[in-house]
C-alpha cells in the first residue's frame, strides 16, 4: 500500500504561494529526481501524458515529505541517499519554510547525522521514547529484540547515512568489510549492528567482542536464513549455505565456530553449513 501522507495539511499551506507562480532554484533542480536514473526496467513504449498542475514548489514539498515518511529524520546524508540532486543544499529553502510555519523541527536527532537533521514533532516525540527505553534497559540481561534486515535495505542506514562500527578486535584484514550488497544481512539489537554476513552466509563480520550478544545475533541469523530457505521449498532445503569465514579468518580457527554449532550449524572440512528442514515451522 502507498504510505499514508502524515502531514498532506502541510501542502496546502504551500499551495497558494506555489500557485502565484513562487519558483525556487532549489525547487527546479529537486524537478529533475529520478531522471536518467530510471533503467532499463522502465524501457519501452510510452506514450506522453498532461504535465501536472502542481509547480515545482509543491513537488518539492511533496519530496521532503516522502523522504521523512520512509526515513523520519533528513540530513545530508539521508537526502543523498535518496537520491536528491544538491543533496540536502537543494531542498534548504523548502526546509526553511517548512520549519517557518512550525511543519518540522530542525536540530540534532540522531547521532552521527550530522548538525544539520530535520523531522517533525511528532517524529521527535517517538524518538525520545526510544531513548528513554534504551535508558531503562541499561544494565538488564537478556538478549532479546534482535532485529535481521538486509544490508541494502532502506531501513538499514549503515554504510549510507551512518559509518559501519569498526569490527570486533580491530586487526580483521582490511578486505574483511562490510558493504551494502543484495544478499547480505544486518542483525541489530536496539538500532545496533552487532553481526553482519555476507549473500549466503559465507563470510561473517562482528561488531563485538560480546559473546552472549554474539550468541543471540547468531541465532537470529540462522533462523532468519532457514526460513528464506524453506520459502523456497525443496531447493532451496538443497542450496549449500556454509559459513567458510569469520572477521576475515576461517571460521574453523575461531571461537565462534562454536557460538555457530550451538545455533545449530554443522562442523565441516570448510566451515559451519546449515542443514534447512523444509518440513519444520
Amino acid at each position: 500500500p502507498a504510505p499514508k501522507r502524515r502531514a498532506s495539511s502541510r501542502r496546502s499551506r504551500y499551495r497558494g504561494a506555489a500557485s502565484g507562480g513562487l519558483r525556487t532554484e532549489a525547487a527546479e533542480r529537486v524537478s529533475v529526481v529520478g531522471v536518467g536514473s530510471a533503467g532499463a526496467a522502465l524501457s519501452g513504449r510510452w506514450s506522453l501524458l498532461a504535465p501536472s498542475p502542481e509547480n515545482d514548489t509543491v513537488r518539492a514539498v511533496a519530496l521532503v515529505e516522502s523522504i521523512l515518511d520512509r526515513y523520519g529524520v533528513l540530513a545530508r546524508d539521508v537526502a543523498l541517499l535518496s537520491g536528491v540532486p544538491g543533496g540536502l543544499g537543494a531542498l534548504m529553502p523548502v526546509l526553511r519554510s517548512m520549519e517557518d510555519a512550525g511543519d518540522l523541527l530542525r536540530g540534532m536527532f540522531v547521532k552521527g547525522l550530522g548538525p544539520a537533521q530535520f523531522a517533525a514533532r511528532e517524529t521527535v516525540d517517538l524518538l525520545r521514547t526510544y531513548a528513554a527505553d534504551g535508558d531503562a534497559r541499561d544494565g538488564r540481561s537478556g538478549a532479546e529484540g534482535y532485529v535481521v534486515l538486509a544490508a541494502d535495505d532502506p531501513a538499514c542506514l549503515f554504510g549510507a547515512g551512518l559509518p559501519w562500527p569498526p569490527l570486533s578486535g580491530g586487526d580483521a584484514p582490511s578486505a574483511a568489510r562490510p558493504a551494502r550488497r543484495s544478499g547480505s544481512l544486518v542483525a541489530m539489537r536496539a538500532g545496533v549492528p552487532v553481526l553482519y554476513t555476507a549473500a549466503g552466509l559465507r563470510s561473517v563480520l562482528a561488531f563485538t567482542a560480546d559473546e552472549a550478544a554474539l550468541e543471540e545475533a547468531a541465532r537470529a541469523i540462522v533462523a532468519h536464513a532457514a526460513r528464506a530457505a524453506r520459502r523456497d521449498g525443496a531447493e532451496g532445503s538443497r542450496k549449500k549455505v556454509v559459513v567458510e569465514s569469520f572477521n576475515g579468518r576461517p571460521v574453523l580457527d575461531t571461537p565462534f565456530a562454536d557460538v555457530l554449532q550451538r545455533a545449530g550449524l554443522v562442523r565441516l572440512p570448510d566451515g559451519m553449513r546449515l542443514y534447512v528442514d523444509p518440513f519444520a515451522r
